[in-house]
């Protein structure tokens, strides 16, 4: 019968069998038995000491990492917020400020040698702004004429004088003033007279502690600090730690200025060596950056702290642990011992593991289809973005370096005409208008010298007709170089077309207010010539001559009411809430409209119910809705018609309808839908197209209605409803 594998020990030396109690090989005299379990008991008690301990230090490192990172994090944000608050405070100083001075670069002076006239208006002025140090004034020429501080110098070749004399609001930088012979930092703007020309520029200088005032150290640390500085690094407000404005950099002058781009939160080396956390962050209008900072060592003072807490109580653990290690590896050689005995049990649980195997590979394979359907969203969304891309309504177009097309949205594909454009196809043979020389040789700068570019308004030849583009055009860089360009083409036909309508419409404001002032001059003398021809018919007897004196008398009153009525129409008035009559109002208006050349081949049909009652609604706007329509029907029936006018009371509401209904060319349907449209006219360029877009505001402002019903050369009918009553709105006196 054979030996039981479990009773036999195997020399190492000699491979020679031998009972398991025998402590040398019988064969060779080698040692056979050796104490295993006592080296087991020691390898385990430092391993069980390590294991028990790296977790300790992992959860020192851990915490100490998120602590530290937490701290930093607060840090960081009270120096951004900090940044955030005074540059908030500091733009709003400057708008308020620039308003301040808009509120008098207009002055009731025609010539500017009347300036020194406004002396006591200046002093009044600056003593009201006590956050303006002087004001001045200077002829085109640069020289100073009116100073509250005294200033007599010539300043044509500043900076801030030369922008706001072509026509510039100018917030100038903190710099050293040679005239005043010390840092300032200015404010200008155009000086315009009565007549809204320009005679000169006005600047005045910001009181320095006012604006340093602002600025809010919002950390309060001992080394924290707020501050100014420009895009070279030099300081334009004093530190707290010591720095000098315009002498010192705001960091150490061995490195290169850190605060550059747009903004951000860095760790660097400050002016006076120390390393800060620093939040910062550049003003829109000006090469300005409003920097905080504070040391880091301060910043991480309770780090260091909380640190060495944590060391002692780790330290305190560890010595338990080791205690702890000893008794559980005396476990662990009792374990073991168990284990080798067991082993066979042991490979029956690895034959186990293999259904937990494949259980992780069905997972895998799980996973797997999620990144295969994370990969389909992917391509969804890149499709998307696409798509808003060629939605947008401006033509945006990518080139190469050799200025081939990468890609053109829709927008650029439509300017082409073509039905297909084939990718790295030659940009100037897709697009022929960017051949032109001005384009062709700025998307040439931006290739060769990486400057972006942007030309405002250009003319070019689109098929028959021309059109009026705005091109801007950015590089593409990888990092290192330039890989290619952007060009953005917008289509701006629409937009000149608008400006000069407006320009037209500027011309008929300026023909109003002339006709406005020879009402006025009209008036005065006619008042005299009706008190003559009236004391003249009290003194005549004669019937034939006294028949004349009153027919002359008669069209002296005619004249008399219709330049009431301009002055009634034009004069400017705020909105006044009164019960009217509509009735009157209307067959006012008519009267006052029918003398006009347009309205003698009209004939008029008016209904006008008794039962209308009056309505609570502004008289000048309402007047002023009527003459728009009526004018507007009489246009239409250049040739002769009939305008009827109907007011009734709505039924069952408290509400006022007039219907005005012409028998005139009438309105097409696809025009009909824009014609409360401002500066939509059908009259090239007989009108302004603001009539009814006035009329329909000032209804609104009544919270009524307006609809406008037409047929072509058959008429068309405006209907207005009314409210009797405006809710809320102040009431005046009742006009009948």
């Amino acid at each position: 019968m054979s030996e039981k594998l479990s009773d036999i020990t195997i020399c190492e030396k000699c491979g020679h069998r031998n009972k398991k109690d025998v402590t040398h090989c019988t064969h060779c005299g080698n040692e056979m038995y050796r104490d295993y379990y006592k080296g087991v008991w020691l390898r385990n008690t430092i391993i069980t000491f390590i294991l028990f301990l790296v977790p300790f230090f992992i959860l020192f490192y851990i915490i100490n990492v998120e602590i530290g990172t937490h701290f930093e994090n607060q840090v960081m944000h009270g120096l951004d917020y900090s940044v955030d608050m005074n540059v908030r405070t500091v733009k709003s100083f400057l708008d308020e400020r620039k308003q301040d001075l808009l509120s008098v670069t207009r002055l009731d002076i025609a010539r500017f040698t009347e300036i020194q006239n406004k002396e006591s208006f200046f002093d009044s002025y600056l003593a009201e702004n006590p956050w303006f140090d002087f004001i001045a004034v200077a002829d085109l020429q640069g020289n100073v004429a009116f100073s509250t501080n005294g200033l007599q110098a010539n300043i044509a070749h500043k900076d801030y004088f030369k922008r706001a004399s072509q026509g510039q609001f100018v917030t100038s930088s903190l710099f050293y003033s040679e005239i005043l012979d010390t840092i300032a930092m200015l404010v200008s703007s155009p000086l315009f007279n009565q007549t809204n020309k320009m005679i000169g520029v006005i600047f005045a200088s910001l009181s320095l502690k006012t604006f340093y005032d602002l600025m809010v150290d919002l950390r309060i640390g001992k080394t924290s600090e707020v501050f100014l500085v420009d895009e070279r690094g030099f300081f334009l407000s004093p530190s707290r730690l010591g720095g000098e404005v315009l002498k010192e950099y705001g960091h150490f002058k061995g490195e290169e200025n850190p605060h550059t781009g747009r903004g951000g939160i860095i760790t660097h080396l400050d002016y006076r060596g120390e390393k800060v956390l620093c939040a910062y962050r550049k003003f829109d209008d000006l090469n300005w950056y409003l920097v905080s900072e504070m040391d880091v060592a301060e910043a991480r003072a309770p780090i260091t702290k909380l640190k060495n807490v944590l060391f002692t109580t780790f330290f305190i653990f560890g010595c338990f642990l080791l205690l702890s290690s000893v008794l559980f590896s005396r476990r662990m050689t009792q374990v073991l011992k168990n284990l080798t005995r067991n082993l066979k049990t042991t490979l029956d649980d690895l034959s186990k593991k293999k259904n937990t195997i494949n259980t992780i590979n069905r997972e895998l394979r799980d996973r797997l289809h999620e990144c295969e359907a994370l990969g389909t969203q992917i391509r969804v969304s890149e499709e998307y973005i696409k798509n808003i891309i060629d939605s947008i309504s401006s033509g945006l177009i990518a080139i190469n370096k050799s200025k081939a097309i990468t890609y053109c949205n829709d927008f650029a594909h439509h300017l082409t005409r073509r039905k297909s454009i084939k990718m790295l196809s030659n940009l100037y043979t897709v697009f022929p208008i960017l051949g032109e020389k001005e384009i062709k040789s700025s998307i040439d700068r931006l290739i060769s010298e990486e400057k972006g570019f942007r030309i405002r308004k250009i003319a070019a030849k689109m098929d028959s007709r021309t059109i009026i583009l705005s091109i801007a055009g950015f590089p593409i860089s990888d990092g290192k170089e330039i890989v290619g360009a952007t060009l953005l083409i917008n289509d701006i036909t629409e937009q000149e077309q608008f400006h000069a309508q407006m320009a037209d419409y500027e011309k008929l404001s300026a023909l109003s207010q002339l006709a406005l002032g020879a009402a006025h001059e009209i008036n005065n003398p006619l008042l005299g010539i009706t008190s003559y021809i009236e004391l003249l018919l009290e003194e005549e007897e004669g019937v034939e001559n006294k028949t004349r004196a009153k027919e002359v008398l008669n069209n002296a009153y005619r004249i008399s009411e219709t330049v009431r009525g301009l002055l009634d129409f034009a004069r400017p008035t705020p909105p006044k809430f009164t019960k009217i009559n509509l009735n009157k109002l209307m067959s006012e208006t008519l009267s006052f409209l029918h003398h006009q050349p347009i309205f003698r081949k009209i004939k008029i049909k008016k209904m006008l119910s008794d039962a209308v009652p009056q309505v609570t609604a502004d008289i000048n706007q309402i007047r002023q809705v009527l003459i728009n329509i009526f004018i507007n029907a009489a246009q239409a029936m250049s040739d002769g018609g009939t305008l009827t006018l109907i007011t009734t009371k709505v039924k069952f509401e408290e509400l006022v309808e007039i219907r005005i209904i012409d028998t005139g060319t009438g309105i097409s349907s696809s025009n009909i839908k824009r014609v409360f449209e401002p500066f939509f006219t059908t009259k090239k360029g007989k009108g302004t197209g603001l009539g009814l877009s006035i009329s329909y505001s000032y209804v609104k402002n009544h919270s009524g209605e307006i609809d406008i019903c037409s047929k072509i050369n058959k008429g068309t009918e405006v209907i207005i409803r009314l409210p009797i009553r405006q809710e809320g709105k102040i009431q005046s006196e009742v006009i009948e």
